[in-house]
Order: C-alpha cells, then sequence, then structure tokens
C-alpha cells in the first residue's frame, strides 16, 4: 500500500461520521434490547432469559463487577461460570465480548484452549451471531486488526477493533496453546478450561496488568474432579441452586438430587404419589420395589421434591442462589454451577432418555454428567467424587490422635517447598483409615516429622528421595537409628550378606530386603511395569563419611495404583483377594480405606485430602500413566504410606541382637568393627 493510500484511508477515517450506539446502561439491558439469538431454520429473534432465569445472577454480577450502576468497576474481580451443555454461554461469551468493546469500550480477550476452535468460533458464532446482527457494532468493527501494546497494528484471525469515530477499542480471539504476549486486555474471558494447559492459564492474568479493571471469567464443562473448571469453580464462592418445596419447604439442589428428583405423571397429572426416576433408569415409589414406568417420549416428566413429591418450579420463582463458601465473595471471587436440570428451557423428556442410556454405558454416563448435570466425571480419573462419598459411609469417624488396640500406623511423606504427611491405620488387610495428615513447612519437617513418627507410632515411614534429598536422607538415619552412629560398615554386596545395625534395623542379604525397618526413602526408578520392588542402598557422603540408608525402588505408576484401588471396588471392576490370617481368602465388596468424615467445623486438609485424590487419580489418555506436576500431594504421600505398609510391615519392637558377620579382607574388619558398637540409638 502507497503512502498516499495511506494517508487518504487515515483522513477518510478521521472524518468519518460518528456511529450511533444503543443508549444502554447495563449489560443485562443489552442483552435484553440489543442481543439476536438463533432461533429456528436459520433465523434469529430476540435474546430473552425466560426459560434461563439461573442466567440473571450471572449477568448481574457481571454488571456489578463492571460498575455499570455504581460507575466504580470492581478491581481485580474474578467470576467463574460452570455448567452443563447447551445452557446459552456462548451467546452470553460473544455478546459480552460485544457490550465490553462497543458500548463500554474495554479491551476485551477471549481465550480457547488452542487456534484451531479460534477459527470455527469466528465463522460459525462471532460473525453469524454478533456482526450479522447487530449492525451497529458492524458498522464500527474491522475483523482481523487490532493494536498490540506497541501501539502496532496486527493482522491476525480473530482480532477486531472497534471505533465509533471518537473512542476506541478492541477485542481477540486467541487460541491459548503457547504463552500469550503482546496484548494487553481489561477483561479475559476463557472457554473451556478444563482443555486449557495450567501452566499456560497462569499467564493471562499477566496480560492485564497495567489495566485498570483485569476482571477475569472462567467458563466451562466441568470434566475432570479437583482440576481446571471444577477447581476454579470450587476456589470461589460455589453457587448453586436451591429449589425450595412449596409444601414442606425442604430445598434441594437439583444436580445433586438427581435422579430421585425427576417423577413421571403416570395420570398425565402429576401427584405427590408418583414414582421417582432410579439409577436404573426406572420409575419406582420405592427403591425395591417394582417399577411401574421406563422412558417414553408421550410421558409428562417433571422435577418434584425428594421428601414430599409436591412438583418443584424450575422458572426463577422456584428458586434461589445459594453460595457454600460466602466468605469469597467479599473478595470478589464469585462461581456459579448451572446444570440443565436449572434451565426450564431444556425439555426433560430428553434428560430422561439421555439416563436411560447412560446407565448401561460408561462413556454415555461421563457425557450425561458433564453435559446434563454440570458434574465432573471422567473415564480417566479413577477415584470420584461418589468413591470418595462411599468411602466414607462405610464408618463414621474423625482423624485419629493415636491408633486403635491391635492396628499398626505406617506413613507416607512427599516433600518439596511445602511437606506433606499421610498415616494411616491398618486393622486388618481390608481394614484401613486414613489417621492423620498434616501439611508442614520444608523448615519445620525434620523436628515435627521426628514428633508425629513418635506420637502417632508410626511403625513405617517412607519419603520420596527428591527433590529434598538431604531431608528425606537425615530422616532415614534419624528413625533408623542410624544418625548418631560414629563406625559404618562399607554396604554389603554379596547376595547372602546379613548385617544388623544396632538400633534393630537388619539388611537380609538371602532374602535382599531390609528387616525392621522404620524409615526407608522411595525412588521411582523402575520403568517398565511389573519390576515389582527392590531394596538396596542409598549411598552418599556424610561429614566426611561413606554411610547408606534403606532405599526402596519401584514403579511410579504401580505404587500410585495400589493406593487408589484401595477406594475402589468390584463396582469400578477391582476385584481384590483378601486373605486374613486364620481366616478363608475372600474378594472384598467394600473400599478397604476409610475416610473420616466431612461437615461444620472438619479440618480444612480434608478437603485437600479429596482434591488430591481426584486430580492425582486421572490418567493420561495416551500413556495410561497417572497424572505428574499437578496436586496430588496426599495421594503420594498415601502411596508412600501403602509401599511402607507392604515393605515394612515386618517392623516389631525387639531386643537388641547384634551379630558378627565373618567376610573376607577388609570388608571383614569392617563389619567386625560394626559389631562392635554398643547400645541401642533408637
Amino acid at each position: 500500500m502507497s503512502i498516499a493510500h495511506k494517508l487518504n484511508e487515515r483522513i477518510r477515517a478521521s472524518t468519518a461520521p460518528a456511529v450511533e450506539t444503543p443508549r444502554v446502561g447495563s449489560f443485562r439491558e443489552f442483552l435484553e434490547k440489543c442481543a439476536r439469538v438463533p432461533v429456528a431454520r436459520g433465523e434469529y429473534g430476540p435474546y430473552t432469559f425466560t426459560g434461563r432465569e439461573a442466567l440473571i445472577e450471572v449477568v448481574a454480577t457481571i454488571d456489578r463487577f463492571l460498575g455499570s450502576e455504581t460507575g466504580t468497576p470492581v478491581k481485580d474481580a474474578y467470576l467463574a461460570l460452570a455448567g452443563g451443555a447447551q445452557f446459552g454461554k456462548s451467546i452470553l461469551e460473544l455478546n459480552l465480548g460485544a457490550y465490553t468493546t462497543g458500548i463500554a469500550w474495554h479491551r476485551w480477550g477471549f481465550y480457547l484452549p488452542d487456534h484451531d476452535l479460534v477459527e470455527g468460533m469466528v465463522d460459525t458464532k462471532f460473525r453469524p451471531d454478533i456482526l450479522d446482527q447487530l449492525p451497529w457494532f458492524a458498522d464500527m468493527t474491522k475483523v482481523g486488526k487490532a493494536v498490540n501494546k506497541s501501539g502496532k497494528a496486527v493482522n491476525r484471525k480473530g482480532a477486531f477493533s472497534v471505533t465509533d469515530g471518537k473512542r476506541k477499542s478492541f477485542g481477540m480471539i486467541i487460541g491459548l496453546n503457547k504463552v500469550p504476549t503482546s496484548f494487553t486486555f481489561d477483561i479475559t474471558t476463557k472457554d473451556e478450561v478444563d482443555d486449557i494447559k495450567p501452566a499456560l492459564d497462569k499467564y493471562v492474568a499477566g496480560r492485564m496488568t497495567s489495566s485498570d479493571l483485569r476482571f477475569t471469567i472462567d467458563i466451562g464443562t466441568q470434566r475432570v474432579a479437583g482440576r481446571g473448571m471444577n477447581k476454579k469453580w470450587k476456589d470461589a464462592s460455589q453457587g448453586v441452586t436451591l429449589h425450595r418445596c412449596p409444601a414442606c419447604f425442604h430445598e434441594q439442589n437439583l444436580e445433586e438430587s438427581f435422579p430421585q428428583c425427576v417423577r413421571v405423571a403416570l395420570t398425565g397429572t402429576p401427584r405427590t404419589d408418583d414414582p421417582q426416576l432410579t439409577h436404573t433408569a426406572e420409575f419406582k415409589r420405592e427403591e425395591n420395589g417394582p417399577a411401574l414406568a421406563t422412558h417414553d417420549p408421550q410421558h409428562l416428566y417433571y422435577t418434584g421434591c425428594v421428601k414430599c413429591g409436591t412438583v418443584l418450579d424450575r422458572s426463577i420463582a422456584g428458586f434461589r442462589w445459594h453460595h457454600r463458601k460466602p466468605e469469597q465473595l467479599r473478595l470478589n471471587k464469585v462461581s456459579f454451577r448451572i446444570s440443565q436440570l436449572a434451565i426450564a428451557a431444556i425439555d426433560l423428556s430428553q434428560i430422561v432418555a439421555h439416563w436411560a442410556r447412560a446407565v448401561v454405558d460408561p462413556e454415555e454416563m461421563v457425557a450425561f454428567r458433564c453435559d446434563r448435570l454440570g458434574l465432573p466425571e471422567s473415564t480417566e480419573q479413577k477415584i470420584s467424587a461418589a468413591v470418595l462419598d462411599r468411602a466414607r459411609r462405610v464408618e463414621t469417624y474423625d482423624l485419629l490422635p493415636k491408633a486403635r488396640a491391635g492396628s499398626r500406623v505406617f506413613a507416607g511423606l512427599d516433600t518439596g517447598r511445602r511437606c506433606w504427611f499421610f498415616a494411616r491405620e491398618v486393622e486388618q488387610p481390608h481394614i484401613k483409615r486414613v489417621m492423620h495428615l498434616e501439611q508442614i513447612a520444608l523448615g519445620n519437617t525434620l523436628a515435627r516429622v521426628t514428633q508425629l513418627h513418635a506420637l502417632l507410632g508410626v511403625s513405617c515411614l517412607f519419603i520420596d528421595q527428591g527433590p529434598e534429598t538431604d531431608l528425606a536422607r537425615t530422616l532415614a538415619l534419624r528413625l533408623n537409628g542410624l544418625e548418631e552412629l560414629e563406625t559404618w560398615p562399607a554396604a554389603p554386596k554379596d547376595a547372602d550378606a546379613h548385617v544388623t545395625f544396632p538400633s534393630g534395623l537388619t539388611w537380609n542379604g538371602a532374602l535382599t530386603r531390609w528387616e525392621n525397618l522404620r524409615c526407608a526413602v522411595v525412588a521411582f526408578n523402575l520403568k517398565k511395569r511389573g519390576s515389582g520392588i527392590r531394596q538396596g542402598f542409598d549411598r552418599f557422603e556424610k561429614a566426611g563419611r561413606d554411610v547408606f540408608v534403606p532405599l526402596i525402588e519401584c514403579n511410579r505408576f504401580e505404587t500410585i495404583d495400589a493406593a487408589v484401588r484401595e477406594f475402589l471396588t468390584p463396582l469400578e471392576n477391582v476385584a481384590e483377594v483378601v486373605e486374613i490370617e486364620k481366616g478363608r481368602p475372600f474378594i472384598r465388596t467394600e473400599p478397604a480405606m476409610r475416610l473420616p468424615r466431612k461437615g461444620a467445623g472438619a479440618p480444612r486438609v480434608l478437603d485437600q485430602l479429596d482434591e488430591h485424590l481426584l486430580v492425582g487419580s486421572e490418567r493420561e489418555e495416551d500413556t495410561g500413566d497417572y497424572l505428574d506436576q499437578c496436586e496430588n500431594h496426599f495421594l503420594l504421600a498415601d502411596a508412600y504410606s501403602r509401599a511402607a505398609e507392604t515393605v515394612g510391615g515386618n517392623a516389631k519392637t525387639r531386643p537388641l541382637v547384634i551379630e558378627t558377620i565373618e567376610r573376607r579382607g577388609d570388608e571383614a574388619s569392617a563389619f567386625r568393627e560394626f559389631a562392635g558398637t554398643k547400645g541401642a540409638l533408637f
């Protein structure tokens, strides 16, 4: 383009008449007066909240954060909208982009998981649903152009610049498959958060540093419990809809009351004795009673109180928003969850039909829970919220200050900048309990773990070898009674070497295993599954001497999987044969590991445990390995405690026994000298 042509373009732009924008004072008013949505056969009609009343509170929260009524925006506000499919999130997102750039004159960034989705969003949603329906906005907008933070014009698919001849703003629809740069936004919206890599998600906030608003919105389906969109929702206010029964006044959340909250009107008119939908997709009056109906498109379905059967109104008059973490509201961290059950515009018949397919197809069940109920479910996630609930229902107890008579305690420690301690009580091979949980500052870990080892009566503790290698080795020395030894033997090399330390710790070379083991470091050195567990020595130099501590080498997947399987039963296709002393082997039908109860006043650490079990039990789709580099610390600590139970189960208090082992040459001399050391040190 010639210089003269560029000059003429600038002159025309500067003399172009100003575009008359709609006079609206809020995002809600914009939706109701300006937005148009697909209705049928390619036709569009006015946007309405009718049948989608649950979105009214969401839009009101956006207006509050934008300062639509007060004129003063709320800085650094956060909103998460988690929910099922087809409740109107795309229309909401894109109209928000038009409102914020063309009415409020904010810079808007809309992030999608990858660049391929950007083209689809621009061509099938942004152009037909926004530009073609809002002529005044199209007149102000140049698609494919934006201005970066240095003021340079950039041509990019998904970019658009907006001006009315007086004011300017821009928007960007961006694929987040690399670190975002170049553009500064006032408002960012992220869609389908579960598909965005957490490492890249963390960089989004940095693109708003120079803004005086910094408003972040996350929207998406919850597919995986404990991470992605589910974590976004849980970390904020946890808003849910509560439907109040007009007869008995019982309040219920429909997605958590499903399937019992759905009833069929057998006579064509709702009655309080109508049968409820069951987990087998049949309609019954009693769980063990006869089936009175199955799905039929001709049936009349409705939502009814799970207590008395009275019809529940799915419109705005029938529910209220309840925030389970109200303290987050004061921090302007608001989250909402909307299921299809809360959207009256979605016919219950299609939900019941989908449920009938889901109960016989695990993959359909995943889609049903995510898309219909707005709840996380993943075939790659071996521990689900339902599995955790079951582990709490087996028996009711609180975290234990000490083990029950006849039980033994094993522990695991996952180290890092913060350390995570997990202790299990083992009553029988099929009866185990989470006993104690603790997050410990790294600087306090040595002293605190030493204390916990004694207070809880831990038989054996396993610690990951890294990243805090010195800490792990020091604990292994201390808890095995080796910390103050003055004379050390060389680490045995012969297959049949036999060494007994003054504390009772013994290396049985003939069996290549440690006996009376109190603590060991764990390394995931065995890469091939099926390699089992290998016991040996972690050799290192301390105070100018060559020393060693017990080392347990194993496979990462198998170590974690052993802990995960303790929560599972034949319902998850886990059949574990349990052998009890003086009893017959049997297949357990209840989870081996039990969890302490949660409720009012329960320690926050129980929520952390749930999150780590959920997140850590997810497996990579391609390799089948358990996820790494995620918030899985208590699961890893649990896995170490499970390994400690397996390997260190032979540890027992016994009198000091020191054997002199005759060996050839210098090694024999070292062993004889070591055997002469007197006194138990632990």
